[in-house]
């Protein structure tokens, strides 16, 4: 009687260590999947998120139409930037970056249009830039913890069109 209940007990935690071994893959491949896995069109996941945060983070509606461009190849020192002088958003995607990296990118893009609204802004930005240097400024701690906490959520929502 007792063997079978050590059996009946290993049994299940053999089980339960299967499924979540390949819970766990799923969840690594999914977040590691390339851009070249994706279902849709490069265009489409980049409107999906942007559309995403305009639904989740939503800014006044004067401020305008925020636009995006996507160029297909790697800047030498940026992953995405964002232009507040026409409110763009400029993405580089290539083949090789994981899904994962492109959504991080476009929130982080999208936490400076929020947070740049007016030129007084910008200037804050640059002068910020200049005193701080890059990976201290403000704002761009700010984006990139804002990106941290949305990325996984975002991901989710679309992942089973885009995989």
């Amino acid at each position: 009687m007792v063997e079978i209940g050590f059996i009946l007990y290993f049994s299940t935690l053999f089980v339960i260590y299967v499924v979540m071994t390949i819970r766990d893959s799923l969840i690594k491949k999914n977040k590691s999947a390339k851009i070249r896995d994706l279902k849709i069109s490069k265009k489409k996941m980049v409107e999906n998120v942007l559309h995403w945060c305009e639904l989740n983070h939503s800014i006044p509606k004067f401020r305008g139409k925020l636009s995006y461009k996507i160029n297909y190849y790697n800047h030498s020192k940026v992953e995405g930037c964002y232009c507040s002088y026409n409110k763009c958003i400029i993405i580089y995607l290539t083949p090789e970056k994981s899904i994962g990296e492109v959504v991080d990118t476009l929130l982080h893009e999208y936490k400076h249009h929020i947070d740049m609204r007016t030129q007084k802004e910008v200037r804050l930005y640059s002068k910020q830039l200049n005193e701080f240097g890059y990976d201290s400024h403000p704002m761009e701690v700010v984006a990139r913890q804002f990106a941290q906490k949305y990325r996984d959520t975002c991901f989710k929502t679309f992942k089973n069109n885009w995989l």
